[in-house]
């Protein structure tokens, strides 16, 4: 049996085109940089839901100043549908064959562990970040910490003056409160998540960086899946996404979760990967790689 934490992934479904993401990563801090104390509410409510005072201070004191350009983004309205068709060139089903033979062994336990073919498992992955090639380069712990801080009408002040007039019209104050006001508590767990994480040597969030919406690692789960469904895939006692065993077996894990294994028509199928990501064109996407690399 592996070790696994049993102490939840899932990604944002917010696709950002490109320029958007350069945007973030150009002008990411936005107008709080100005703040002095941005995190200072946010820190006395995790200490008083029982997080440590001096780890707390420790990470949010070095945490990236807020990024409001990040919301900015996340509330533009518009935009057209991902395109994932290149993911199904035959030299990308060629990556995921040479990915199933390199780690043969690997995904020959966790079949007989999770149940779970390893076309899916390699088909998600390959998608998600292309095996581990880019797996996001911001600041994880600076993006749940921005979203947390929209509980505060403050700030979401700031992100309403920020986006264009189009969008403020498109949205209406109120769904723009509320939206961000969602966002402000699946932030606030998934940072609760990150200090659970640390607490219990799973990994360091001072420094660890994720896609713009905080997931992480080659399979790309948010902290809250990590804690649920992360399984020690090579017998280190740690769990690494960034490590192809951690990644294989935790997918695994998460897929059977979700009825993977149970699921015998295409439209079964369909709703578990939806659960991996809630867009249509991925869900197409995956399946459609898996099966031509052999699923049956």
């Amino acid at each position: 049996m592996l070790n696994q934490i049993v102490v939840g992934k899932r990604k944002s479904c917010i696709v950002l085109p490109l320029a958007v993401i350069v945007a973030i990563v150009c002008f990411g801090a936005g107008p709080a940089k100005a703040q002095g104390k941005p995190y200072a509410a946010l820190e006395r409510k995790l200490v008083a839901d029982g997080f440590p005072r001096r780890v707390v201070s420790d990470a949010l004191r070095y945490a990236s100043p807020p990024m409001l350009g990040l919301v900015c983004a996340t509330m533009r309205t518009g935009g057209g549908r991902p395109d994932y068709s290149h993911f199904l060139a035959l030299s990308e089903i060629a990556a995921v064959h040479r990915f199933i033979y390199e780690h043969r062994n690997c995904f020959r336990e966790e079949k007989a562990e999770f149940g779970v073919e390893p076309e899916i498992i390699a088909a998600l992955m390959l998608v998600e970040t292309h095996f581990g090639a880019y797996t996001g380069k911001t600041p994880t712990l600076a993006v749940f910490s921005t979203f947390a801080i929209m509980d505060q009408k403050a700030n979401r002040d700031r992100v309403w003056s920020s986006i264009s007039p189009q969008d403020r019209a498109n949205w209406g104050r109120r769904a723009f409160d509320q939206k961000l006001l969602d966002r402000a508590s699946w932030a606030y767990r998934e940072l609760c998540a990150l200090f659970k994480l640390q607490k219990m040597g799973a990994m360091r969030i001072a420094g660890l960086k994720g896609s713009v919406m905080g997931a992480i690692g080659w399979p790309q789960f948010l902290p809250t899946s990590l804690v649920k469904y992360g399984v020690d895939g090579n017998g280190d006692g740690r769990i690494n996404l960034n490590n192809a065993e951690d990644a294989i077996f935790s997918t695994g894990n998460y897929l059977r979760a979700y009825g993977w294994c149970e699921a015998g028509t295409r439209s079964q199928k369909e709703a578990v990967i939806f659960n991996y990501n809630h867009s249509t064109p991925y869900v197409q996407t995956v399946l459609g790689i898996a099966q031509r690399a052999g699923l049956r």
